[in-house]
């Protein structure tokens, strides 16, 4: 592919030779000859042949510049991904009565109950799980050992291994000493372009659905419980426990390790750094941080009390010590 190619693709606009071959897509310490790279913060990829970066930056190699180096490099890397994924309907798949449609993929082992509907252009990996009347929307890719059951899934969606959806919510009724368990009847709904990590898990709603929103991407390891709904475009990092029946707002980043409780309503465009406990709402726009959750300014602010704490013990036992003398 030519840099002037390339350049088009982006939308950039290219300084330099536009005849140069770009064969590859390289970050900046790996790039080679016949790499395209980016750079930022003023660091310049002196291997590669040729350099996505910002306005006003001057180099000896060709460059293409661009708003935004990293954005426009994920763009070309997109292009230059080689992807190969399973094709047709292995022998030994074990699909019931279900509605396939065009140019699906299903492979070895996977089980497709009847009342299932896939979608064109879906592509199922081996040994994955459909449940019944589960429906699959066109484009969406699983990948192996995925259960989904009792879930409506949106086009061009994401499921990487290992993945459950649908499984019950944990609800349970002591009475008379016991744990009685809370029947699920309801349902998962994931809308178009949600990427879910390995080994997540998405129980379904007691009555009614769990929802997750247009475009939101979650990370690996990530428990979302029954009746919870998460917004579009929300990012959810490894290790998040949501309990039941928690609202998410669009656009809202929860970091690693964060916990939330149940029935918490957390506003739209919220962050929440990493490791925090979550235990009440949260209006649109914060930042909370901590141990309980707080706004994050005052949570630095109390760590920082807390880093003086030493010093100023020693100063009262100094003080201490020489009144008694």
């Amino acid at each position: 592919m030519k840099l002037s190619e390339v350049a088009e693709f982006i939308g950039g606009k290219l300084v330099g030779d536009g005849e140069v071959e770009i064969t590859g897509v390289a970050g900046l310490d790996e790039a080679e000859a016949g790499d395209i790279t980016f750079a930022i913060n003023g660091k310049k990829g002196a291997k590669a042949s040729a350099i996505l970066v910002k306005d006003g930056v001057n180099l000896d190699l060709p460059y293409i510049i661009v708003q935004n180096p990293k954005l426009s490099f994920c763009k070309i890397l997109s292009r230059f991904a080689k992807t190969s994924h399973p094709s047709g309907i292995h022998k030994l798949a074990i699909i019931g009565k279900a509605e396939l449609g065009k140019d699906v993929a299903i492979g070895a082992g996977s089980v497709i109950e009847n009342g299932a509907k896939i979608g064109d252009r879906a592509i199922i990996y081996p040994n994955v799980y459909i449940g019944c009347d589960v429906s699959i929307g066109e484009g969406t890719i699983i990948y192996p050992q995925v259960v989904i059951k009792r879930a409506s899934i949106g086009k061009a969606v994401i499921i990487h291994s290992g993945v459950v959806i649908g499984s019950d919510g944990f609800g349970y009724l002591q009475h008379n000493g016991e744990n009685v368990k809370v029947p699920h009847q309801g349902n998962v709904v994931i809308d178009d372009e949600v990427e879910i990590g390995a080994n997540t898990t998405i129980d379904c709603g007691t009555t009614g659905s769990t929802s997750i929103g247009a475009g939101t991407k979650i990370d690996n390891l990530v428990q979302i419980a029954h009746n919870c709904v998460v917004g579009k475009n929300c990012v959810i990092v490894a290790q998040v426990g949501i309990s039941g029946s928690v609202q998410i707002g669009d656009n809202t980043m929860i970091a690693g390790q964060v916990g939330i409780s149940d029935h918490i309503k957390i506003g739209k465009n919220v962050r929440i750094a990493a490791r925090a406990v979550v235990t009440k709402d949260i209006e649109d726009g914060k930042m909370v941080s901590g141990f309980p959750a707080k706004e994050h300014q005052r949570e630095k602010r109390l760590i920082a009390s807390i880093n003086q704490l030493p010093e100023l013990i020693k100063r009262v036992k100094e003080l201490e010590n020489s009144e008694k003398s």
